[in-house]
């Protein structure tokens, strides 16, 4: 009963508690303003030369204001016009608000976007900057600038599969896969594939054993241009597929298991797109290797357009990309891939979505 007599009191004080309580005050928000880039101004036109490509381009940001003091990082990040920031590229960081860049590597870098050679195109910008506190980034409105590219005159180098571990065995000139090369850096290449049992090297030019690419031993790449000892060969001691990655920047490498998805395979792969001979309405079929069911490849003559790569003939699987020459295409894409006229050798990685073209 005395128990009972608890509760009913505790039942009866209740409401007169919660009506004691005051309403719990929310704290205060803390207003922010992000960073925007002030000079150049919105709507400026740029004409990038060659001639120029030691310059220097400066990019101003308002300061931002995250609510408290500290110290700030402004991230200048660049894109296609119109693209709402699908691919991000960032040009460059600094402590202060003013971030530069050569106008070499800004050609570059707009190429590498999308844009045309020598016609002018919208480039958005925007500034993220972080402060040294446990606070989110500030990320700014984005800025249209008109950019004119020139077209770079920077010679690309090819490498290409040899080695019994791969499909051409220890042949230089048998339809050897193409490694494919990163869009921003030229001396990085990755090829994601099937390797069997064995060895294998890298060649620069089909038909010839020089220059070639291996390895004496550890994670360095030994190479004889020409006229010298030929390093060793690169192992595979378990077949299976894998992760290739050269960077010749450095000489540095690495050969990792493929931990995706490697059964993943399509009947029919194909270019697609206004340089084809079928135009947007039907695919030209490309060939995928006996060895390894996911790369494809295949000669083709083309028109100054775009293309994509699809599956099955139809739209229910393509890949598209905004990178000219060579990229990583992404599944169900919206974008295209520019090319200029030509004939060109394409490698396609259905693994990865890696591709990239080869002019002769």
């Amino acid at each position: 009963m005395r128990v009972l007599s608890k509760l009913v009191w505790a039942a009866l004080m209740l409401p007169f508690i919660m009506w004691s309580c005051g309403p719990i005050d929310e704290p205060a928000i803390i207003p922010q303003t992000a960073s925007t880039l002030t000079s150049p101004s919105a709507g400026t036109a740029i004409v990038l030369t060659e001639a120029e490509k030691e310059d220097t381009i400066f990019f101003q940001a308002s300061i931002p204001d995250f609510g408290v003091s500290g110290n700030y990082t402004y991230t200048l990040e660049m894109a296609k016009g119109g693209t709402n920031f699908a691919t991000v590229d960032v040009v460059g960081t600094s402590t202060t608000p003013t971030v530069k860049i050569a106008v070499g590597d800004l050609n570059k870098k707009i190429v590498t976007a999308g844009l045309e050679p020598n016609v002018a195109g919208n480039v958005d910008f925007r500034f993220k900057t972080t402060i040294d506190r446990s606070l989110s980034p500030l990320v700014g409105t984005a800025t249209t600038l008109s950019l004119t590219a020139y077209k770079d005159a920077v010679i690309l180098r090819n490498l290409f599969l040899v080695g019994n571990a791969t499909a051409p065995g220890w042949s230089n000139d048998n339809n050897n896969p193409a490694l494919f090369r990163d869009p921003a850096n030229k001396d990085l290449y990755v090829y994601t594939g099937f390797f069997a049992v064995g060895e294998f090297k890298v060649l620069e030019k089909l038909g010839q054993w020089q220059p070639q690419y291996g390895t004496n031993g550890g994670s360095a790449v030994s190479v004889n241009p020409g006229g010298g000892s030929d390093p060793g060969a690169f192992a595979i001691t378990t077949a299976g597929h894998y992760v290739f990655t050269l960077n010749l920047a450095n000489n540095t490498f690495t050969l990792v298991p493929f931990t995706g998805a490697a059964d993943v395979y399509y009947p029919t792969v194909g270019i697609i797109g206004s340089s084809t001979a079928g135009g947007w309405d039907s695919s030209t079929a490309m060939t995928n290797l006996t060895f390894d069911k996911h790369i494809w490849h295949i000669t083709a003559t083309v028109t100054n357009g775009e293309i994509k790569f699809r599956a099955n003939d139809a739209w229910t699987i393509n890949w598209g990309a905004v990178t000219p020459i060579s990229g990583k295409a992404e599944l169900g894409s919206s974008s295209n891939i520019p090319i200029e006229a030509g004939t060109y050798k394409m490698w396609f990685n259905s693994l990865d979505g890696r591709y990239i073209f080869i002019g002769g």
